[in-house]
């Protein structure tokens, strides 16, 4: 009698100890999902204000007084096109629609006739 109940004994404890190991390690993976949140938390925090100082560093004025307003002037912008469907390989390859300095306009007129 006093064996079996020993060993009744025995095995609930190590049942019992089997379940507080469980119950740790969810613990600690609880824990440890709580740390990678806050760390991306951190990291978006800190994405968002590097974007803003981007943001403040670029803009208009600040790029053409680091470009140069002489260089700047070289370059057409790309025109908008409302509806892509009309942009044909003809137009896509028109040098006038293309960004690119005045002398390479020139040359490729100069070429196309």
């Amino acid at each position: 009698m006093f064996a079996k109940l020993a060993t009744v004994i025995v095995v609930l404890g190590a049942m019992y100890g089997a379940l507080l190991v469980n119950r740790q390690k969810r613990i600690d993976a609880a824990s440890q999902i709580s740390r990678m949140h806050f760390r991306i938390l951190e990291a978006d925090r800190e994405r968002a204000k590097l974007q803003a100082k981007v943001a403040r560093e670029t803009t208009a004025a600040k790029l053409k007084e680091r470009i140069g307003e002489e260089r700047l002037a070289e370059y057409r912008s790309v025109p908008f096109r409302h509806d892509p469907s009309k942009a044909t390989e003809d137009a896509m390859g028109d040098p006038l629609t293309v960004a690119q300095p005045e002398h390479l306009r020139k040359s490729q007129q100069e070429i196309g006739g």
